[in-house]
């Protein structure tokens, strides 16, 4: 599991690695709020399947520093890249 920090939001890869009990206290930490026609009615979040079956989220950023982000994401073992290191080869 990775994610992608980048300048609106933060995808989640492989997001069905993180504990059901994990999401809501990371979604507050991060502020996530629910965006009207970009997240589902009521959620702070917007998942999805990948063709192989990953379930990926995306969340999106309303005005943290990239650090900040960068450690409540460790604090749940995910690791984080900035978009542009993922430009470069870094987590495919």
């Amino acid at each position: 599991m990775h994610a992608i920090v980048r300048a609106t939001r933060i995808d989640i890869k492989g997001a069905n690695g993180l504990p059901q009990e994990s999401w809501e206290p990371m979604l507050d930490e991060l502020k996530a709020v629910h965006m009207p026609g970009l997240t589902p009615p009521g959620k702070r979040f917007v998942p999805s399947i990948s063709p192989r079956g990953r379930t990926d989220a995306c969340i999106y950023r309303t005005g943290l520093p990239d650090e900040e982000i960068f450690r409540i994401l460790g604090q749940y073992g995910i690791v984080a890249f900035p978009e542009e290191d993922i430009a470069k080869g870094a987590a495919g």
